[in-house]
């Protein structure tokens, strides 16, 4: 089954699965920029956050966020979805051909329309049929979802980095963070957030160059 609608905010055709990462070690740092670079207390505190993104944004903001699915369609695995991180060698899952993969895109929505967050989530969809109806509903953010903070959500952080932001200056990046999302006993899900630099600043401290030895 397929599903998808316009977004608020237009952005370019983007891969539909999840980049090549290697697999992480629970309590290893995440690669890539270190969240101590960034200048904003709020940047570092959201990028250690091992809770609800959806209400760190809304404390941040305010106000709710609304929730838009921009696209979401459940399809037998890929055969990209080997049971390994992507790209990694640590075993998530083996899933079957005849097994529903989640491939869903969306946007938390803030005041007059501000695209707050763009995220993607890819992986197996959970047996669980409460869980299913939390990482493929279109009301409620996957974060402050009751059926998903019953299963005691884990998040193993992969990656923090930076991206373009449409509409940004060239100039101007976004905060990018990858984790794995882990929901009571269901095979983790790859979970990909991009903030807007309104929100959440990407200005990171002035690295001072070594001297030559």
């Amino acid at each position: 089954m397929t599903l998808s609608g316009p977004a608020p905010g237009a952005v370019a055709a983007q891969p539909a699965t999840a980049p090549a990462l290697p697999a992480p070690a629970d309590g290893v740092p995440p690669r890539g920029v270190p969240a101590e670079e960034f200048t904003d207390v709020f940047t570092r505190r959201l990028l250690r956050l091992d809770g609800s993104t959806t209400e760190l944004l809304e404390e941040r903001l305010g106000r709710r966020l609304r929730l838009f699915v921009t696209a979401q369609s459940t399809a037998a695995a890929p055969p990209s979805a080997s049971g390994r991180v992507p790209g990694g060698s640590r075993r998530l899952h083996e899933p079957h051909a005849d097994e529903p993969y989640l491939i869903r895109r969306s946007e938390l929505i803030g005041p007059r329309g501000m695209v707050v967050s763009r995220n993607l989530v890819t992986g197996r969809l959970p047996g669980d049929p409460r869980l299913a109806g939390a990482v493929t509903g279109r009301t409620v953010p996957l974060g402050v979802s009751a059926a998903v903070r019953c299963a005691a959500p884990r998040r193993v952080p992969l990656e923090i980095a930076l991206c373009p932001w449409p509409g940004s200056a060239p100039a101007v990046s976004a905060v990018r963070r990858v984790y794995l999302l882990s929901l009571a006993d269901e095979a983790p899900l790859y979970v990909e957030e991009r903030f807007n630099p309104a929100v959440v600043p990407s200005v990171r401290t002035a690295r001072t160059p070594r001297p030559p030895r």
